[in-house]
Protein backbone atom coordinates (compact mmCIF):
# COMPACT_ATOMS: atom_id res chain seq x y z
CA UNK A 1 0.00 0.00 0.00
CA UNK A 2 2.87 2.71 0.22
CA UNK A 3 3.49 2.15 -3.44
CA UNK A 4 0.38 3.39 -3.81
CA UNK A 5 0.77 6.63 -2.20
CA UNK A 6 4.13 7.14 -2.97
CA UNK A 7 2.88 6.80 -7.06
CA UNK A 8 -0.32 9.59 -6.34
CA UNK A 9 2.24 12.07 -4.22
CA UNK A 10 4.21 11.63 -7.70
CA UNK A 11 1.42 12.38 -9.74
CA UNK A 12 0.72 15.70 -7.69
CA UNK A 13 4.45 17.16 -7.93
CA UNK A 14 4.14 16.33 -11.96
CA UNK A 15 1.24 18.49 -11.63
CA UNK A 16 2.29 21.21 -10.04
CA UNK A 17 5.94 21.28 -11.88
CA UNK A 18 3.21 21.18 -15.26
CA UNK A 19 1.94 23.87 -14.15
CA UNK A 20 4.34 26.08 -12.82
CA UNK A 21 6.48 25.32 -16.06
CA UNK A 22 3.34 25.81 -18.64
CA UNK A 23 2.79 29.28 -17.33
CA UNK A 24 6.39 30.73 -17.39
CA UNK A 25 7.01 28.98 -20.64
CA UNK A 26 3.84 31.03 -22.01
CA UNK A 27 5.13 33.80 -20.10
CA UNK A 28 8.47 33.72 -21.41
CA UNK A 29 7.27 33.96 -25.27
CA UNK A 30 4.12 36.01 -25.35
CA UNK A 31 4.08 37.86 -22.17
CA UNK A 32 0.44 37.87 -21.83
CA UNK A 33 -2.11 36.94 -19.28
CA UNK A 34 -4.51 34.91 -21.09
CA UNK A 35 -1.40 33.24 -22.84
CA UNK A 36 -0.79 31.96 -18.77
CA UNK A 37 -3.72 30.60 -18.58
CA UNK A 38 -3.89 28.67 -21.70
CA UNK A 39 -0.31 27.14 -20.42
CA UNK A 40 -1.22 26.14 -16.95
CA UNK A 41 -4.02 24.37 -19.04
CA UNK A 42 -1.82 22.70 -21.87
CA UNK A 43 1.01 21.80 -19.06
CA UNK A 44 -1.72 20.29 -16.93
CA UNK A 45 -2.86 17.82 -20.23
CA UNK A 46 0.63 17.05 -20.90
CA UNK A 47 1.14 15.74 -16.77
CA UNK A 48 -2.35 14.04 -17.02
CA UNK A 49 -0.55 12.00 -20.14
CA UNK A 50 1.93 11.49 -18.78
CA UNK A 51 1.27 10.41 -15.44
CA UNK A 52 -1.50 7.98 -16.19
CA UNK A 53 -0.36 7.06 -19.81
CA UNK A 54 3.65 6.92 -19.46
CA UNK A 55 4.08 6.75 -15.68
CA UNK A 56 1.83 3.98 -15.00
CA UNK A 57 2.82 1.64 -18.20
CA UNK A 58 6.77 2.11 -16.10
CA UNK A 59 5.31 1.05 -12.98
CA UNK A 60 3.22 -1.76 -14.12
CA UNK A 61 7.02 -3.11 -15.58
CA UNK A 62 8.90 -2.80 -12.42
CA UNK A 63 10.71 0.18 -13.64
Amino acid sequence: MSNHSETKENNSLYYILAVIFGILTAWVITQSILFCVLGAILGLLTAGFYANVLAKHNDDNGL
